[in-house]
C-alpha cells in the first residue's frame, strides 16, 4: 500500500468524476489523425472517472477492490491525496452527509479491517 487514503465508492457511482479540485489524476492525450496525417494532432485533457482512475493506477495501486455491505457494493480506492491543496477536504465532502460507508475516506489499517470485514466480490 502506498497511497495515504482510501475511500470507498458506491458502485452506482464509479462512472461519476472525482471532485474538480483533485488533478493530480488529470492526464492529457495528444490524438493523431490517422487519415490526415499532416494535420496538426489535437490535444485532449481527461479528468478520471472513479472507474478510469482505477484502471489507469493498477499498477501502481493494484486492483480496486471491490466488497459487499449487505446489498450494497462498494468499490475501495487507493490514492496519495494532499491535505495542502485540499484534495482530502474535497474527498472527506464526498461523504457528508451519507451513511457509511459511502464515500468514507480511511487509513490503510482502517481499509483492511473493512475489506476484511465485508464480502469481496471477486471479478
Amino acid at each position: 500500500m502506498i497511497g495515504n487514503v482510501f475511500i470507498s465508492v458506491p458502485q452506482a457511482d464509479i462512472y461519476n468524476e472525482l471532485p474538480a479540485s483533485i488533478t493530480s489524476y488529470d492526464w492529457v492525450e495528444t490524438v493523431y489523425d490517422a487519415e490526415n496525417p499532416e494535420a496538426e494532432p489535437t490535444t485532449v485533457n481527461h479528468h478520471p472517472t472513479w472507474d478510469s482512475l482505477g484502471e489507469r493506477n493498477k499498477a501502481a495501486y493494484g486492483e480496486v477492490i471491490v466488497v459487499t455491505v449487505g446489498e450494497d457494493v462498494f468499490h475501495v480506492y487507493e490514492l496519495t491525496a494532499s491535505w495542502k491543496e485540499g484534495e482530502v477536504s474535497a474527498l472527506l465532502a464526498l461523504g457528508a452527509g451519507l451513511a457509511a460507508p459511502s464515500y468514507t475516506l480511511m487509513t490503510a489499517e482502517e481499509a483492511r479491517s473493512f475489506i476484511s470485514e465485508n464480502a469481496p466480490v471477486y471479478q
